[in-house]
């Protein structure tokens, strides 16, 4: 039986783990001190912007990002199965790097959607981490745990980026005594967790390049320049007699396979295929949108009327949300998704997690008839949050599980992959400027105020769950 002690390549998919965890840590940090952020971006003789305002900003830069990553997530796709997944993935790290450094040291709006575009067109690394977890574990007993690696990375994410983000952002503030004496902390309130989310994708960098191992067939003959230098650097270090370590034989290093033109798309998509990415579509359209408006909706000021506000959570509270989210999605990855997996099987699993989200969604805007800061809110938060927390750790895994196996020809799952990208950019980038649009009518006064928006994702996602007993599991490669 499957366990984790006994996945196959565990350096390999430690080391992919790391590349996928330096991203979310980036891009949840963020999350904490976004609201004040961007309301920061005002002229000193000027009002800062209304809540409703900031609203919009919020889902403007969370979609322009999600749809630079739709544009370009095929492209990175086709380009990993060309060049292959290495070179891919260490240049979407590089520009994760510089996005954040930019973005931190923004001054206006406009420098910082800039940067945030920026770092979406040159990052198509979730499609293309997915694609290597498949061709590093190609065992279907295996899948179910090597599958949570990278969703079990973006919960950590979640638990650490909020945190840092919180505990750095406006430092000179929060820290006067450390970071007060500091010019630039004071005059880049928000450079410190950029700056640091920067280091951590450099770190990933460095080791994806020394110890990554490429994983296209086509490619894994070609020099490496990372383990060139590793090589080097011991054998420099190391006092090894060259008579011991020589190869008994003269042996040449084994051609290369020759290198296969892929097909046209429209080979490429069967119906099975095609009917696995709507699915996979639709999932992020209404969970990313949840994620950026629940940030929203625990920062925006209370309202005398219920359903016409948010909770009024300070940055650290919003940080301690956003870490109880990730908390409780690991206690699931860990625990209870590998074995109910196996118990009711793949599809079954996906399907009931479907069910889920549109729970979480109808009761989500109904926390703000809960007392202030009060036992029964943080319960009610708990609550929703492990709702639609389980929801998500049974369904992402599920669906990526379910587009690698709907691939059966050799070639095309690096395409495959970067069109799932693509399309669940697409959704993260119109999901989250509609929803703030709605969540900003709601806080303006109109109908049932934020109750809408949250509503009609909750509607959205009972689409989902019925598109779900539409699938099939294919036979993989």
């Amino acid at each position: 039986p499957s366990s984790w002690l006994a996945l196959p390549h565990k350096k390999q998919l430690f080391i992919l783990a790391l590349c996928r965890l330096s991203e979310p840590l980036t891009q949840t940090s963020l999350l904490s001190y976004l609201y004040f952020f961007l309301e920061s971006f005002h002229d000193p003789d000027e009002a800062p912007p209304s809540s409703a305002t900031i609203s919009r900003r919020a889902g403007i830069m969370a979609s322009s990002f999600a749809l630079s990553q739709c544009l370009t997530g095929m492209l990175w796709g086709r380009l990993s199965d060309h060049v292959g997944r290495k070179p891919c993935l260490l240049l979407g790290l590089l520009g994760a790097a510089i996005s954040v450094l930019g973005f931190g040291f923004a001054s206006n709006f406009r420098t910082a959607l800039m940067f945030r575009i920026l770092g979406g067109c040159l990052n198509g690394n979730v499609g293309v981490l997915r694609t290597m977890v498949s061709e590093t574990v190609r065992e279907k007993r295996h899948q179910s745990r090597a599958f949570l690696i990278m969703p079990m990375c973006f919960n950590i994410g979640i638990i650490v980026g909020p945190a840092l983000g919180g505990l750095l952002a406006d430092p000179a503030s929060t820290w006067p005594g450390v970071f007060g004496r500091w010019e630039w902390c004071r005059r880049w309130r928000w450079a410190l967790p950029n700056v640091v989310s920067a280091v951590l994708l450099a770190s990933s960098f460095v080791a994806g390049l020394l110890f990554l191992e490429e994983t296209l067939e086509s490619r894994k003959h070609r020099r490496d320049i990372g383990h060139e230098f590793l090589s080097r650097f011991f054998r420099r270090n190391n006092a090894v007699d060259d008579d011991e370590t020589a190869p008994l034989l003269n042996s040449k290093p084994s051609a290369p396979p020759p290198t296969t033109k892929s097909p046209p798309l429209r080979k490429i998509l069967t119906p099975n295929i095609l009917t696995t990415l709507f699915a996979f579509g639709l999932l992020p359209l209404h969970n990313s949108t949840f994620m950026h408006l629940y940030i929203i909706f625990l920062s925006t000021p209370r309202s005398e009327s219920a359903l016409h506000g948010g909770l009024s959570l300070p940055a650290q509270r919003v940080g301690l949300a956003l870490s109880l989210l990730g908390g409780i999605g690991i206690v699931i990855q860990l625990f209870l998704y590998p074995p109910a997996q196996q118990h009711f099987g793949l599809l079954r699993s996906f399907r009931f997690s479907c069910f889920l989200f549109p729970i979480a969604y109808i009761f989500t805007p109904l926390l703000t008839f809960l007392p202030p800061d009060s036992m029964a809110m943080w319960v009610g938060i708990v609550a929703v949050l492990g709702t639609q927390v389980s929801a998500r750790t049974f369904a992402l895994p599920g669906s990526v599980i379910l587009l690698t196996n709907s691939v059966e020809k050799e070639g095309v799952l690096g395409t495959v992959h970067g069109l799932g990208s693509s399309l669940a950019n697409a959704g993260r980038a119109v999901g989250p400027v509609v929803g703030a649009f709605g969540f900003a009518v709601g806080l303006e006064g109109g109908g049932v105020g934020v109750g809408g928006v949250f509503w009609g994702m909750a509607a959205v996602a009972g689409l989902g769950a019925v598109w779900g007993g539409r699938l099939k599991e294919g036979k993989g490669l």
